[in-house]
């Protein structure tokens, strides 16, 4: 006897992939809560301090929290979406699968539009801080703000037509218009990565050639945090595009795990932010603890002043008799007289 549901390969497979994806989102959201512990215990110190750079600390602290609320907003409706799938509608026409694909979450759509505008607006600020002390920092700040508005554009026509009561049901309207979407937001991640990086090997090759080797190896390992972070939302973009461009249903598994790449690959960067291991705009080394931080006069630290010094000093006069001269002796006893008293010495010492 088989417990097997009267349905094809295909749909089984599918409704696997939806499943799969469903609970490995909920492995990255663990990511998610860990990270942004960590970058709130890194922030909390220095946003409470009034020192230097405490407003963007604070900035920063408010922005994992908002990161973390919109990747909790995504896991906790794409866990609804998939029960509503496989549990409350299980006999839906097609199967879960087909259910999943048909039904159009508004908020889970939201949080997944917005962690992705929240990851490209990280990546092209930190490309701005990078050439903040080159001649074309005005062209990368136009430039970004031009990719971060195709940004807007595309994910808030994507949002409107699938919220749409028309396009709602209709999966084929929905994942047509995020395939362009994320193909334009790849697109942007990649190119400012690229830029990133660039910047910072120049930097490099410039402290190797003037001090040496062992000089440049900080801008490595910053290139590689960038590299890294924008690689793991640039990987989960790849593995849904290709397999959607070639009708898989491994797709859809990929697919969920994008919306918590997006929250994970900031939240890298703002915990090296945190630690003090980024480029800032007031120094043009890396802040690594093997670096050297150039500071203005005003940026260093005061020596204490120091409590004046008291000192008192007093004198006593002592009177000591000196015993090393002794008066010459006599060869003959002396009866002791008056005159005898009045007498002096060699040395004007009365005997």
């Amino acid at each position: 006897m088989s417990y097997r549901p009267d349905e094809s390969n295909a749909q089984l497979y599918a409704e696997g992939a939806w499943l799969q994806g469903a609970i490995v989102t909920g492995v990255l959201y663990g990511v998610v809560i860990v990270l942004s512990t960590m970058c709130w215990r890194a922030l909390w110190p220095r946003a409470r301090s009034h020192g230097t750079g405490y407003k963007m600390n604070r900035f920063l602290l408010c922005y994992v929290a908002f990161l973390f609320a919109v990747g909790t907003i995504y896991v906790a409706f794409n866990s609804q979406i998939t029960q509503m799938g496989f549990i409350d509608n299980r006999l839906y026409p097609g199967g879960p699968s087909a259910y999943e694909e048909a039904t159009s979450s508004p908020p889970l759509n939201t949080a997944f539009v917005v962690s992705d505008w929240c990851a490209d607006l990280l990546m092209i600020w930190r490309c701005t801080v990078v050439y903040k002390d080159t001649r074309i920092y005005h062209i990368i700040v136009g430039l970004g703000s031009l990719l971060f508005l195709g940004t807007l554009i595309t994910g808030t026509l994507w949002l409107v037509i699938v919220s749409t009561p028309a396009q709602s049901v209709s999966g084929w309207m929905s994942f047509s218009l995020l395939f362009p979407y994320l193909c334009f937001s790849l697109a942007i991640n990649i190119f400012i990565s690229l830029l990133t990086v660039i910047r910072l090997l120049y930097h490099r090759h410039r402290i190797t050639k003037v001090l040496g080797s062992g000089h440049g190896t900080m801008y490595a390992s910053f290139a590689a945090i960038i590299i890294e972070s924008a690689a793991i939302y640039s990987i989960c973009s790849l593995l849904y595009l290709v397999p959607y461009t070639l009708n898989s249903s491994i797709s859809y598994a990929f697919m969920q795990l994008l919306g918590e790449a997006q929250v994970v690959a900031p939240l890298l960067i703002i915990y090296r932010i945190a630690l003090g291991k980024a480029w800032t705009t007031r120094s043009t080394t890396l802040m690594d603890e093997n670096s050297i931080q150039l500071r203005r006069p005003s940026d260093l630290p005061k020596p204490p002043q120091a409590a004046p010094l008291n000192v008192e000093v007093s004198f006593h006069q002592e009177t000591a008799r000196d015993e090393s001269i002794r008066s010459p002796k006599v060869p003959y006893p002396m009866e002791y007289t008056e005159d005898y008293a009045n007498e002096t010495d060699v040395f004007g010492r009365a005997v």
